[in-house]
C-alpha cells in the first residue's frame, strides 16, 4: 500500500520574476524536489512495504490563506467523517522579510501564532522551514525570553550575505539521525545553495558577541543544531519527530539562484562586480548539481516518512 504524505506548503513570498515564470511559486519548487526524492527512495528500496508518495497543497500566507485545523492529522473528529487525506506536515518557505520586523508585521504575527498552535496542539504534524521559514520557527519555538541560560534571536548578519554554494559543517548528532542520507558526506560537510542576509543566533545570556568569532551554540533539549558556517552558526534546527529546518535552499539549483541574484541586484544596489562574485559562488547551471542538496532532500523525506534513526 502506498504511503501518502500530505504537506501544506505556506508560500510567504513571491520568487524572482524570472524564476516564477520558469518554475512557479516556492511551493511548486518543493513539490518537485520532494516528489522526485521520494521516487528515488522508492526505487532504491524495492522491498519497501509502503512506497512513499508526496502530495503538496500550497497556501498564500500573505493573502491570509491558511490550512484549517480540522484538516490536521490527529485532529479529534466530533461530528462528520474523518478527513481522508489529512495534513502530515507544514512547510514554511523562504522570503525577503526579516523576522525582527514582526512587531510591525501583522501577517507575520498571525503566522507565528499558527506555528505555535500546530506545534502545541497537533503533535502528529511535523514542521519544516527553509531560510525565512527556518528563522521564523527558531523565533517562535526555540526562543524563550524566560530562559536564564541562553538568548535565541534572529538578526541581520553583520558579516554580510551568504549567496551561492557554501559548505556547512554538520552536527554529528544530526548526521547520526539520517545515516543513509548524510553519513557519506566527506568530513561531515554539506555544500548547499544559500541566499540570505539574516541569521539565527543562540548564545549564552549576556555573553559578548564579536564580529570575528561566532560564539558556541547552545540550544535547549531536544533541539539539535543542524550545522554551522563561520558567519551563520545555526544553519538549521532538528527536533526528532517534530521539526526540521534549514537555512540553505535544497529546493533550489544554480538556475534558480542565478534568477534570484539578477532580480535582487537592482533593489539591493549591487554593483556589477558584486553581482559577478555572487554568480560565481552560485556556480554554472549544469544538469549535474554541484552541491549536496539531494542528500539533504533525502533527509527531509526520511524525516517525513519517520525513517529517522
Amino acid at each position: 500500500m502506498v504511503r501518502n504524505i500530505h504537506i501544506a506548503v505556506l508560500d510567504v513570498d513571491i520568487p524572482a520574476r524570472g524564476l516564477y515564470e520558469a518554475r512557479g511559486l516556492c511551493s511548486a519548487h518543493f513539490r518537485s524536489v520532494l516528489r522526485e526524492t521520494a521516487a528515488q527512495l522508492n526505487e532504491s528500496n524495492p522491498d519497501i512495504d509502503n512506497p512513499i508518495n508526496i502530495t503538496v497543497t500550497p497556501y498564500d500566507i500573505r493573502g491570509g490563506h491558511y490550512p484549517e485545523f480540522h484538516l490536521m492529522r490527529g485532529h479529534k473528529v466530533q461530528d462528520g467523517y474523518p478527513v481522508l487525506n489529512p495534513i502530515d506536515a507544514i512547510l514554511i518557505t523562504g522570503g525577503s522579510p526579516g523576522v525582527y520586523e514582526m512587531p510591525h508585521s501583522p501577517w507575520m504575527q498571525v503566522l507565528e501564532k499558527f506555528i505555535k498552535t500546530v506545534y502545541d496542539q497537533y503533535t502528529q504534524v511535523r514542521l519544516m522551514g527553509t531560510c525565512f521559514g527556518h528563522q521564523l520557527i527558531s523565533h517562535a519555538l526555540v526562543r524563550d525570553i524566560k530562559d536564564p541560560v541562553r538568548d535565541v534571536y534572529v538578526e541581520k548578519c553583520p558579516l554580510g550575505r551568504e549567496v551561492g554554494i557554501y559548505t556547512v559543517d554538520l552536527n554529528k548528532e544530526f548526521i547520526q539521525s539520517f545515516p543513509s542520507a548524510l553519513s557519506h558526506l566527506p568530513e561531515g560537510r554539506m555544500r548547499i545553495q544559500m541566499f540570505h542576509g539574516d541569521r539565527v543566533m543562540a548564545v549564552e545570556k549576556g555573553a559578548p558577541v564579536s564580529l570575528s568569532d561566532t560564539p558556541p551554540v547552545s540550544l535547549p533539549a531536544p533541539w539539535i543544531n543542524v550545522g554551522s558556517t563561520p558567519i551563520c552558526p545555526v544553519q538549521g534546527l532538528y527536533n526528532p519527530g517534530r521539526v526540521l529546518t534549514v537555512q540553505g535552499h535544497y529546493e533550489m539549483d544554480a538556475f534558480g539562484l542565478m534568477k534570484m541574484c539578477k532580480d535582487a541586484a537592482p533593489t539591493m544596489g549591487w554593483k556589477e562586480s558584486k553581482l559577478a562574485i555572487f554568480l560565481e559562488q552560485v556556480g554554472p547551471d549544469l544538469q549535474e548539481r554541484q552541491d549536496d542538496a539531494k542528500c539533504f532532500a533525502t533527509a527531509v523525506v526520511s524525516f517525513l516518512a519517520d525513517l529517522e534513526q
